[in-house]
């Protein structure tokens, strides 16, 4: 962004740009949104968008790292709230549940999420959205599970992220009835990485 804004108004701005965008990607591909698309659905005048945002590309960095805090927001709640599972691979597939939750409830998640690439355009090379997102992760679950294995654990962190993400994809694209066997598949995949981590050698 090109500057963060300071009050209600500007935020409100702010926020109207980005869920403009967030509806706008859910109907069209990366390259027929345009800032003047954006701006007609945000209902703000194109002085609003250039006030806070050089390009589309900047918003759409923004609407994935929003998408990122209110993922890990949401995470942290189920840390903090005492409605943790006892068992880790049961509190993983709590926070995959909320994963795919948000794949439905939120507009343009499931095309940006983390990932620093949209339809093949890198939208920041300085930030590893992946890499963030699991540092999280490795430090909610290691503040209440205990590691026994001897897997790396941030490169594992990282490797079930990816891999969860790439699945998750893929399971957006197949035919609805096969939905199920790749996110069971996904499932499995994910709990006998981390089992490395948390399961005695």
């Amino acid at each position: 962004m090109r500057r963060q804004p300071v009050q209600q108004r500007g935020a409100a701005t702010v926020s109207a740009i980005v869920d403009a965008c967030a509806t706008l990607l859910n109907d069209y591909d990366y390259d027929d949104i345009t800032t003047a698309r954006i701006v007609e659905l945000a209902g703000v005048p194109i002085g609003s968008f250039y006030q806070y945002f050089p390009d589309k590309r900047s918003v759409v960095h923004a609407l994935a790292l929003r998408g990122m805090e209110e993922y890990l927001g949401r995470v942290e709640s189920l840390f903090t709230e005492g409605r943790l599972a006892d068992d880790w691979r049961q509190a993983v597939q709590q926070v995959v549940g909320i994963y795919l939750r948000m794949l439905v409830e939120l507009p343009g998640f499931g095309r940006v999420r983390f990932s620093d690439l949209l339809d093949g355009h890198r939208l920041d090379a300085s930030v590893d959205q992946y890499e963030l997102m699991a540092e999280r992760l490795r430090d909610l679950f290691l503040g209440r599970f205990a590691v026994r294995g001897d897997a790396p654990v941030t490169l594992t962190f990282r490797m079930a992220a990816q891999t969860a993400d790439a699945m998750f994809k893929l399971a957006e694209r197949v035919e609805p009835d096969e939905r199920p066997v790749v996110l069971r598949t996904a499932d499995g995949v994910i709990l006998r990485m981390l089992a490395g981590v948390f399961d005695p050698s």
